[in-house]
C-alpha cells in the first residue's frame, strides 16, 4: 500500500475532541457455538482493537455463560432466538456494521442459510460473512445475489472452492480472473485470504503485501472480520476499508511473530497487536 494511501487512511480514524462512541461505530458480530465459543471474541476484539465505539456479540441463550466467562469486560451480549430478533436489534440499536459466522456452527445448513439470507436482505448496512455463515451456501453461492446487504465475503482458497463448488487449483492459477467473475456476478465484495491476500470489488482488485506464515493459526480470520467491520463505520469506501484492514492484519500478525516466534503466535496475539501497528503507521510524517 502507498504511503498517501496509508496517511489518508489514518488521517480518517483520528478522533475529534468532542466526539462520542457512535461516532465510530457499533458492530455486531453474530457468531460462536459451544464448541467454538471464542471464534466470536476474537472476532469482537478485531474490531475492539481497531477503534470500534461499541461491540455487540449475538449469541443464543444456550451457550452465553460459556461465552462470557472467556470475554472482555468492554464486549455486551445480546441473546436471539430468530433472525427477526437480529434484524430488529440491527434496526433499534445503531448497529452500523455486522459481522456473521465464525464459529457459527449448525446442524441444518439450510435453515442457517434461510436465518442468514433473511438478515442479508433485510438491511442495507456492511456485512462480513465468514466461516461457517459462508459455509452454509456452499454450491449455492447464486443465493447471495441481490440482497440489501453491502456484502464482504472473506474465503480462504478451500472454503471457495467449496463455495464454487470447483476444484481449488482452478481457482490457485488464475485467481483474479475467478475472484472477480465471482464478485461481479453476485455483486460483492470478496476477500481471498492467504499469502498475498486478494480483494476484489467489481473492477477494483488489490493484492495485499503484508503478513507471514506465523498468522496460519486457527482464528486468524476471525480477527480480520472484525477489523473490517470497524473499519468500514469511518469511510464510505468499503473497499479502501477492506485494503486497510487486511494490510493492519498483516502487519499485527508481523508484529506478533517478532515477539512470539512464527510458530509461537495465536490469533489473539494479532487482536493484541492491531492498536500498535496503527500507532506505528500513525506516526509517518
Amino acid at each position: 500500500m502507498e504511503e498517501r494511501e496509508i496517511k489518508n487512511f489514518i488521517s480518517k480514524l483520528k478522533r475529534k475532541p468532542d466526539s462520542h462512541k457512535y461516532d465510530y461505530g457499533h458492530v455486531l458480530v453474530i457468531a460462536g457455538s459451544k464448541t467454538m465459543p471464542g471464534s466470536g471474541i476474537l472476532s469482537c476484539l478485531g474490531a475492539l482493537r481497531s477503534g470500534a465505539g461499541l461491540v455487540t456479540y449475538a449469541v443464543k441463550d444456550e451457550f452465553l455463560n460459556q461465552v462470557s466467562a472467556i470475554s472482555k469486560p468492554e464486549i455486551m451480549f445480546y441473546v436471539y432466538e430468530t433472525s427477526s430478533d437480529i434484524i430488529d436489534f440491527i434496526k433499534t440499536r445503531k448497529v452500523s456494521s455486522v459481522v456473521i459466522g465464525p464459529g457459527l456452527k449448525a446442524n441444518n445448513s439450510v435453515a442457517l442459510r434461510k436465518f442468514i439470507k433473511q438478515i442479508l436482505s433485510s438491511i442495507d448496512i456492511a456485512v462480513v460473512l465468514d466461516a461457517s455463515g459462508l459455509a452454509c451456501f456452499n454450491g449455492v453461492s447464486d443465493e447471495l445475489k441481490n440482497i440489501k446487504a453491502k456484502l464482504i465475503v472473506t474465503p480462504h482458497l478451500g472454503e471457495l472452492s467449496k463455495l464454487l463448488n470447483i476444484k481449488s487449483d482452478l481457482i490457485k492459477n488464475n485467481r483474479e480472473k475467478m475472484v472477480s467473475e465471482f464478485s461481479k456476478k453476485n455483486s460483492l465484495m470478496c476477500i481471498l485470504k492467504g499469502n498475498n491476500t486478494l480483494i476484489v470489488s467489481g473492477k477494483k482488485i488489490y493484492t495485499n503485501n503484508t503478513g507471514t506464515p506465523a498468522m496460519a493459526t486457527a482464528g486468524s480470520g476471525d480477527v480480520l472480520s472484525g477489523i473490517i467491520a470497524s473499519f468500514v463505520n469511518i469511510t464510505d469506501d468499503i473497499f479502501e476499508a477492506a485494503k486497510f484492514a487486511v494490510f493492519v492484519h498483516g502487519l499485527a500478525g508481523e508484529l506478533a511473530e517478532k515477539d512470539k516466534g512464527q510458530t509461537g503466535v495465536i490469533s489473539s496475539d494479532i487482536a493484541e497487536n492491531i492498536c500498535y501497528v496503527i500507532k506505528q503507521i500513525s506516526s509517518i510524517k
